[in-house]
């Protein structure tokens, strides 16, 4: 995903299309002037179709690019409209619109507007955007207060450009075109063949717009923005309206805090799911993962015409949303439930990147282990399983490499976790498992390739590359704290501090008692292995299912 973009969603509200209200006369003139911009009837008029993707796909480079091109009276592609009722749809040109509108406003992404709608809940990739965007925008051309106070100033005092540019702002418009018809099919249409035309929208986000109303599409967008943002489901009951919103909330927390470091790994506190910026497709796949939809990912490069019908009363969003939490609670959380699997063990690469597919094949493992009763069994090995993960990074990005992303990928990731458990099950040493990989010609491949590169530029005196910072903080890893129980490792987002010494057996709350743990093995696997460890039978990764 791009994460160097400005959110602009903000600017223009989205409006559903077949709302019904009486036609307002409107004066469809073909221009957009400043003033008209500045004019609060017109602006308040103005909305996005409700299946417009977000404006959030234009760098800082180009908003500026944008804002220049109007001051300096350059050539700007036309904006087409569409009235209805007392709206007037932007059906194409959202995103120039939006761009002058955050300079009028001083807004791109993280002021007044931004923050009103995202209900004070703006990811830290989409704060230090705006704030790039707006110190290339006031050091390059000026802010649009300071043009507003050179109008207060003697014209010998203002430089030979900003005399041109205020003469431009007081004459120059954009160029706008109306789209006739009175049917919305009609409009609707329009936008899909102006936007694959001049800008192809990605198959993913081109299906969650057709499939607005689906639950899938209405629980990935509840979750990628908190909650916030338009509200999709605003037609259901309030109560389904707030328990959307705040199972939004709390998926977001527990995904995507702490938020992620501009640049590279600079803490091992990453959040389990990479970067909470622009991460619609992720979460989208993550959705129809946990509720076991076989669709299509994200990763698919063709368009997909798989129906997903809408939720007519948000029952089934809820439901959705609710096993996303099932699955996310045994990975992360102070549930008892949480194995507190920490993310750059299982879910980053060598060099700090995020990598969903592993992410997903764990999810899945946990499901299906806790169904078959094995979660104890796999925190038996856990220690071990991360310390091999650990010293062999290039496994699951060979695998990526080698099979391709997504669902190409997810069955292998999947079995090499099993067989890497299997060889510990059955006592193997970490040589003898990777020798095992090298014996079976399907799996030769694993430990070919070394995953990216940790080793930066070897010239004299030449600067750490972001893969190399990030490699050597992850690589710190190897001295962090410890789960007291199982060996693994800790992650802030899931710690308890658990009695070695049981308060039923007369343990006491004093500092010498206290240690961190994992919260399924201080509420589960301690007493499983107490009640059972000793005599519990031959483990079920077996290495003669794994390696006949």
């Amino acid at each position: 995903m791009a994460y160097n973009v400005v959110n602009l969603d903000a600017l223009l509200p989205r409006e559903n299309f077949d709302v019904e209200a009486p036609q307002v006369s409107l004066n469809r003139d073909n221009t957009i002037s400043l003033a008209t911009l500045q004019n609060s009837f017109f602006t308040q008029s103005l909305r996005k179709p409700d299946f417009q993707r977000e404006t959030a796909h234009w760098s800082p480079t180009k908003v500026f690019d944008l804002v220049r091109a109007f001051l300096d009276a350059d050539l700007i592609p036309a904006v087409i409209m569409w009235q209805s009722g007392p709206f007037v749809f932007v059906i194409d040109g959202a995103h120039r619109l939006s761009a002058l509108l955050a300079w009028i406003y001083d807004d791109y992404g993280d002021k007044v507007r931004s923050l009103r709608y995202f209900d004070n809940n703006i990811p830290a990739d989409q704060l230090r955007v705006a704030d790039r965007t707006r110190k290339i925008i006031n050091k390059e051309i000026g802010s649009f207060d300071t043009y507003r106070a050179a109008l207060e100033k003697p014209r010998e005092d203002l430089s030979e450009t900003m005399r041109k540019r205020l003469a431009n702002l007081s004459t120059h418009s954009l160029t706008a075109q109306w789209v006739l018809s009175n049917d919305p099919k009609v409009a609707e249409d329009s936008f899909f063949k102006i936007n694959q035309a001049a800008s192809p929208i990605d198959p993913t986000e081109s299906r969650i717009i057709k499939a607005r109303h689906s639950a899938n599409a209405l629980a990935a967008r509840a979750i990628t923005r908190a909650g916030g943002g338009h509200r999709y489901w605003r037609n259901f009951t309030q109560e389904t309206r707030e328990s959307i919103e705040e199972a939004g909330k709390d998926l977001y927390r527990a995904l995507y805090e702490p938020p992620m470091d501009e640049g590279y790994v600079k803490s091992l506190d990453v959040p389990v799911a990479g970067r909470g910026y622009n991460q619609l497709p992720f979460v989208f796949d993550f959705v129809n993962l946990a509720n076991a939809q076989k669709i299509t990912d994200s990763t698919a490069k063709r368009a997909v015409k798989e129906s997903l019908p809408p939720d007519m009363d948000g029952n089934q969003t809820r439901n959705y949303l609710r096993r996303v939490k099932e699955m996310t609670d045994r990975i992360t959380g102070h549930g008892t439930k949480s194995l507190g699997l920490h993310p750059l063990v299982y879910t980053y690469n060598r060099s700090g990147t995020f990598q969903p597919v592993s992410f997903f094949a764990m999810a899945k493992l946990l499901e299906q282990w806790e169904r078959d009763g094995m979660l104890e069994q796999f925190t038996h090995y856990r220690g071990r399983l991360e310390d091999y993960l650990l010293n062999h990074r290039e496994g699951p990005s060979s695998i990526v490499h080698r099979k391709g992303s997504g669902q190409r990928s997810l069955p292998w990731m999947i079995d090499y976790i099993e067989l890497v458990l299997d060889g510990l099950a059955s006592g193997l040493s970490d040589e003898a498992i990777t020798a095992e990989f090298d014996k079976m010609p399907e799996w030769q491949f694993i430990n070919e390739r070394r995953g990216p590169s940790a080793n930066g530029d070897s010239e004299p005196g030449a600067a750490f590359s972001r893969n190399t910072k990030s490699a050597a903080i992850i690589d710190s890893l190897r001295t962090a704290r410890r789960c007291a129980i199982c060996n693994g490792f800790l992650h802030r987002n899931a710690v308890h501090i658990d009695h070695e010494q049981e308060k039923a057996n007369g343990g006491t709350a004093e500092f010498r008692n206290a240690q961190p743990a994992h919260p399924f093995c201080d509420s589960t696997y301690k007493r499983w292995l107490k009640g059972l460890g000793a005599d519990w039978g031959p483990s079920p990764f077996s290495y003669e299912r794994a390696y006949g």
